[in-house]
This record gives structure tokens, C-alpha cells and sequence, in this order.
């Protein structure tokens, strides 16, 4: 038999997503370009942030360096900051500059670039000691400020970024192996689950560690449940009122696809719908049919 071949998750759009949600506090601030061509030449970069009009500086932790143009190059879990891509992303800060309006229209003194990988890049850091003679400052974990340089640089480490603050693109990875990540994620998603950036991001982060999901389903079912039971209980409730039944449907349409957002078994799904609405397995199986391709 043929082996199956692996199926390519999509990182890139992820991460677009991703970095949008940890820039939401100063979001009026900022313009997000996606895969920006650098002047006429079909060459892109990952990401363009350009800083809106005003000196103050951002209030999120990776985005303290940032000036009015600021370059973003991101390599998925499975990829490596290499020396090769440092200097290719420094040529993007260039070619920018360049090729961008008239003649210095973007001030190279407005421009910064921030690389984000999940490994520490080790070669690179040493390259960029030895060679470059440059400094590596770190006041905040995960951030690597690159001191030596007229243009600011920094490089992010996402799995050492700090969770309170970072958790959804520190969570942007393939090994996630602690129910208390998974948690967060749950709770902080619950409040956003009709964002598209957030779901998003989650799909990603579902399909990237299926396996730590499914070791984990009963404890984030139960987390589920404690998270919706005013919904559920006020559609509970509703229910038993004459014309209130559609919010009754509408509580058990959500309950589905909150589940089904974190890869919850239909089993598991019908034993909840069960226990909460008092249906029979056979409702329950039909309600899970029906909203099988619904949002």
C-alpha cells in the first residue's frame, strides 16, 4: 500500500492572523500589508507593519523597536533562521528603501526588521557575533534585540515568548505539549470564537498538534461546557418557553461548533448535547448531522 502523504499546513496565513491579534492593542496605529512586492520587483516580504502617523512608541512587548516601516520575514515550525536568511531579509530592508516612491522617499532611519522563527538560531547568533561583531541584547524573553546595527533589528523566538502576553503566536507551533497552553488557548478563544483571525490561528494550532488534542479532549470538553454554561443554561431555559425555540437550536448549533473548533469526537459531542438538553442519542446524532457543515 502507497504511503499517505502528509498533508502541508499552511503556516504563513496563520501567522498573519497571528501577529494582527498580539498587535490588537495598538491596532489604530498600524497598517498590516500581507506578502508586500518591494517597489516594481517581484520580490515580497512576509509582512509590511507601517506605523501610522505619531512618535509613541507601541505598547506590545515585539513591537517596541518598530519605526514607520517595519519588515516581518517568518519562518514556520518546521523551517530555520539561517544565516542565508538573515542576509536575504536585510536585503528586503534595502531593497525597500530603494525602490519605494521617489528618490529617499522612505528614510532609512524609519525602517526595522523583525525576523520570527520557533528555534533558537544558533549559527546565526554565533555568525552574528563573530562576523558582524554585533551584540545580542535580550530584556524580555524570546525577543532578541540585535544591537551593532544603523537599522534596528530583532529576532523572535516564539516558544520563549511569555505566554501571558504572547499566547497566540508563542501557541503558532507543532509542539504544544502542556494542557495549560491548551487551556488558555480555550479560554482566550471563547471570548473571540467569531473573530476569522482567531479561528485562524486555531485551526492551525488544532490540526498542528492533533495528537496533544485528542489526549486532552475530556478536560477541555468539561472547560468547554464551563465556559458556555450561561449560554447553554439561558438556552436550557429558553427552550421551555412557548416560541422560544429557536434559541434553544441556536445553543445547541453553537455547543457543535465550539466542539468541533477543537476537534472534539462526535461521541463526545452527543454525550454532551445528551447530558445538557436531555436529548436522546438518536436527537443528538441528528443535530450533529445537521449542522455538520454549518459555522
Amino acid at each position: 500500500m502507497a504511503k499517505q502523504k502528509k498533508k502541508t499546513l499552511r503556516w504563513h496565513p496563520a501567522f498573519y492572523a497571528g501577529i494582527q491579534i498580539e498587535f490588537q492593542e495598538d491596532a489604530d496605529q498600524l497598517e498590516f500589508i500581507q506578502e508586500h512586492t518591494l517597489g516594481s520587483e517581484p520580490v515580497r516580504t512576509d509582512m509590511l507593519i507601517i506605523k501610522k502617523a505619531g512618535k509613541q512608541t507601541l505598547r506590545k512587548n515585539i513591537g517596541r523597536i518598530f519605526r514607520t516601516y517595519n519588515i516581518i520575514e517568518y519562518k514556520s515550525p518546521d523551517d530555520t533562521l539561517s544565516i542565508d536568511a538573515f542576509y536575504k531579509a536585510y536585503g528586503y530592508v534595502n531593497f525597500y528603501k530603494a525602490l519605494t516612491g521617489n528618490s529617499d522617499t522612505v528614510k532609512i532611519s524609519e525602517v526595522t526588521l523583525t525576523l520570527v522563527c520557533s528555534h533558537y538560531p544558533r549559527k546565526l547568533i554565533r555568525h552574528l557575533k563573530e562576523i558582524r561583531d554585533y551584540k545580542i541584547q535580550t530584556e524580555i524573553p524570546g525577543i532578541y534585540e540585535i544591537i551593532g546595527d544603523f537599522i534596528p533589528i530583532q529576532i523572535l523566538i516564539t516558544h520563549e515568548l511569555p505566554m501571558e502576553e504572547n499566547l497566540w503566536l508563542r501557541s503558532l507551533s507543532n509542539r504544544i505539549r502542556t494542557t495549560e497552553t491548551i487551556g488558555n488557548l480555550l479560554t482566550d478563544y471563547e471570548t473571540h470564537k467569531t473573530d476569522p483571525l482567531y479561528r485562524t490561528v486555531m485551526d492551525i494550532i488544532v490540526r498542528a498538534n492533533k495528537k496533544t488534542f485528542e489526549e486532552v479532549h475530556s478536560e477541555m470538553c468539561d472547560a468547554l461546557m464551563e465556559l458556555m454554561k450561561d449560554e447553554l443554561e439561558d438556552a436550557r431555559n429558553n427552550g421551555h418557553n412557548e416560541g422560544r425555540n429557536e434559541e434553544r437550536q441556536e445553543g445547541i448549533r453553537a455547543l457543535i461548533n465550539a466542539c468541533r473548533s477543537f476537534d472534539i469526537s462526535p461521541e463526545k459531542i452527543a454525550s454532551q448535547l445528551m447530558e445538557q438538553y436531555g436529548l436522546s442519542r438518536e436527537q443528538a446524532v441528528q443535530y450533529l448531522e445537521q449542522y455538520r457543515n454549518q459555522n
